[in-house]
């Protein structure tokens, strides 16, 4: 009866590793965490987190967002700067005029600048990934 038990606890614990592995490729993941109105602007908060092997010496976006109605309303380039490997940051940008409530989504246009240390990579576009927590999309 114990053996059949620890090999459970084995390949649960095997299973589980492969689960994470799965779930944690080498990428920078950036999620629009909150938005907020703020005098005049809407400044959005972002949380990035290097999952690569490397530092990230330079990661900088283009944005644009779109109102209620899905015209363009506004455009932001942000820089988001270095991240040693495995390092999460957190950043805030106003963009555009007026409340947060006018922006209905958020679109990452292009990467403007992505210097990864040590590394050939010339596409970092594959290696972003997006969410949104806040009721504003964020969208490729």
């Amino acid at each position: 009866m114990k053996k059949r038990t620890v090999s459970s606890i084995c390949l649960a614990a095997g299973l589980a590793a492969s689960a994470v592995s799965a779930q944690s490729p080498e990428a920078i993941t950036i999620q629009l965490n909150t938005a907020e109105t703020t005098g005049d602007a809407c400044r959005l908060t972002f949380v990035i987190r290097n999952q690569m092997a490397t530092p990230v010496d330079a990661l900088g976006l283009d944005l644009v967002m779109f109102d209620q109605t899905e015209g363009v309303s506004g455009y932001a380039a942000v820089d988001f700067g270095a991240m040693p490997s495995g390092k999460t940051v957190v950043r805030q940008y106003d963009v555009g005029k007026g409340t947060c409530s006018n922006i209905s989504r958020v679109l990452l246009n292009e990467v403007r600048t992505c210097k990864v240390a040590d590394s050939q990579l010339s596409d970092c576009l594959s290696r972003l990934q997006i969410t949104s927590r806040s009721e504003i999309d964020f969208i490729l």
